[in-house]
């Protein structure tokens, strides 16, 4: 007997933990498969493909169960993935398990009328069991944390995991199913939140569990043996107990790769001073981290359980070497948080000047216990269908949470990106009243008044962005035109241009810009000839940018075949 796991990811670079780890327990612990009674098999694909494709592969593969991984981003496809493989296959097996619909089995079961069972909670145990009762037909009363079609049978929740190392590693180098030169690779290293934020569907399992640090050690290995680029940790929290968080860090800095990096969700504000000096040992490029903020509004903070210490917060996150790339999150629709004390806590979190800065939208999730205070909440409006986003609450009307969704296109487009960030951050700086977010504010307005379409969310070229900025520039800043030295410098870092915009003022010295290549050792005996040099290369002079005074600066683009488009910088 086939089985098939499935997991439609948001993303194509984007993996499927889950489904990994399901299959390693059952390839352990199933007496079915260990025995040849079935097998199991994954398929991945994404939400960007049609429903046909996915219902193809499926197909194909002539598997006798299938049982799909929902979340948020993939719940409308897989109810009708599972409705239209249905039509075609009356009588395969189809399981549905996740977040999606593990808080809320009954109403998935009624909306997916395909669908034969929800497994609730963890999975690992409940997918073995349901394997080892599949030979013998469809009987799976004593299965805990199930729910049933047809028996109205929901069994008692299953207790959670307690030795995580019982799960196998779920990755290998000779698996068909996997690329991770070009995907990312989830991992984790613990289970659970100690945590009670009331939007948040981790804290309903406050059972904080860990894989044994030799476990990990030995995984981690596995990861730099392989030069794997990019592992993310999915830990809620990575850096709850010091000593282990410690000793992962340090076992990541004395095998380091020179090549893999490892993500890590943290709460800055419980960073030790002992963590905040070793971070400075960590090499460049190992370990990056993502930090929620959310709020800055005590009241707000306090409303939806989440711990306030936002000047702690803010002094260890600068206190975190600028070698580590750090990304820090905030939340718009939470209790108590007005259009005003959002824009407190947007320029709170961009004065931190992080790596990125995240703006998302408050969803309300089933199960947890935001969906209550919503829904005894006068003014609290949002999405039936996934992602449950917010539409407006007691303290932003919906034209508030439309122009926050414009602010947050500009700054994840022409900030987050590295587009025309020296420019953005100069502007605040030099703004009338410092505030990050009235530029983007009015920068987003002056977008929509820019383009003829008048639409924010269309893609546009890099060339048509700068122009737009080019103009708000001369618009509202005229007085300050030495911001405009920094969007010359921020077009320079795109790449090398076919031909400079009427905006930009070129200071270009042709000797000067042979000179440097000289200097710099990109050309001359027994190196890259002049003409690959220039075609590779630019030169240009700014006002004031690095200092006072005039600077030059050589721009070097790795346009080789081969080579990952990159471009250095050397101020001459």
């Amino acid at each position: 007997m086939k089985v098939l796991l499935v997991g439609i990811n948001a993303k194509y670079i984007q993996t499927n933990l889950a489904v990994r780890l399901l299959r390693s327990y059952a390839e352990r612990h199933s007496s079915a498969v260990r025995c040849g009674q079935a097998t199991v098999e994954i398929a991945e694909f994404n939400i960007n493909q049609n429903t046909e494709a996915i219902v193809r592969g499926i197909y194909e593969t002539s598997c006798e169960a299938v049982f799909f991984s929902t979340y948020i981003w993939n719940r409308a496809m897989v109810f009708r993935t599972a409705e239209e493989i249905r039509s075609i296959c009356p009588s395969l097996l189809i399981g549905l398990g996740g977040p999606e619909v593990s808080w809320a089995a009954e109403k998935a079961l009624s909306e997916c009328t395909s669908a034969d069972l929800i497994l609730r909670g963890e999975g690992e145990q409940t997918f073995c069991e349901i394997l080892d009762a599949l030979p013998y037909g469809r009987d799976f009363t004593g299965i805990l944390g199930l729910s049933i079609r047809n028996t109205s049978l929901r069994t008692e929740n299953r207790p959670v995991m307690e030795n995580l190392d019982s799960i196998p590693f779920p990755y290998s180098i000779d698996m068909p199913d996997f690329d991770p030169e070009n995907k990312i690779v989830y991992y984790e290293s613990s289970r659970g939140c100690p945590f009670s934020c009331s939007y948040c569907l981790s804290s309903l399992d406050k059972t904080v569990r860990y894989y044994s640090l030799e476990r990990v050690y030995a995984d981690i290995s596995f990861f730099l043996e392989n030069a794997y680029p990019l592992v993310k940790f999915v830990d809620r929290t990575f850096n709850l107990d010091p000593e282990r968080y410690l000793s992962i860090w340090k076992y990541i800095r004395d095998h380091h790769n020179n090549t893999t990096l490892f993500h890590f969700e943290i709460a800055a504000e419980y960073l030790s001073d002992e963590a905040l000096v070793f971070l400075e040992t960590m090499p460049e490029g190992s370990i990056q981290f993502e930090i929620g903020i959310q709020s800055t509004n005590p009241q707000t903070l306090k409303a939806v359980d989440r711990p306030a210490h936002p000047m702690v917060l803010a002094d260890k996150i600068r206190r975190i070497p600028k070698k580590i790339h750090a990304h820090v999150d905030l939340i718009a629709g939470l209790p108590g948080e007005s259009l005003e004390k959002l824009e407190d806590s947007f320029d709170f979190a961009f004065e931190l000047q992080p790596d990125m800065l995240q703006l998302g939208f408050l969803k309300i999730l089933a199960g947890t216990r935001m969906e209550e205070t919503a829904k005894a909440s006068p003014g609290y409006i949002w999405s039936r269908y996934p992602p449950y986003e917010v539409i407006a609450s007691p303290d932003l009307q919906y034209v508030d949470l439309v122009q926050i969704k414009d602010i947050e296109q500009v700054l994840d487009n022409w900030y987050n990106s590295g587009l025309m960030r020296n420019c953005i951050h100069t502007l605040v700086t030099k703004s009338r009243n410092g505030k990050a977010f009235s530029v983007f504010k009015d920068l987003a307005a002056h977008i929509r008044a820019f383009y003829p379409d008048g639409d924010l969310y269309l893609p546009r070229k890099t060339a048509d962005a700068f122009a737009c900025m080019a103009n708000f520039l001369e618009t509202y800043y005229r007085e300050s035109g030495g911001i405009l030295e920094y969007l010359r410098y921020d077009f320079l870092l795109q790449g090398k241009p076919g031909c400079f915009p009427d905006w930009y003022e070129r200071r270009y010295d042709k000797k000067k810009h042979d000179a440097a290549l000289l200097f710099c050792g990109l050309t001359g005996p027994g190196l890259e000839s002049r003409k690959n040099s220039y075609s590779r290369t630019e030169y240009d002079e700014f006002f004031n940018i690095f200092g006072t005074g005039r600077n030059a600066v050589l721009f070097v683009y790795n346009i080789k075949k081969g080579e990952e488009k990159k471009v250095r910088t050397i101020l001459l």
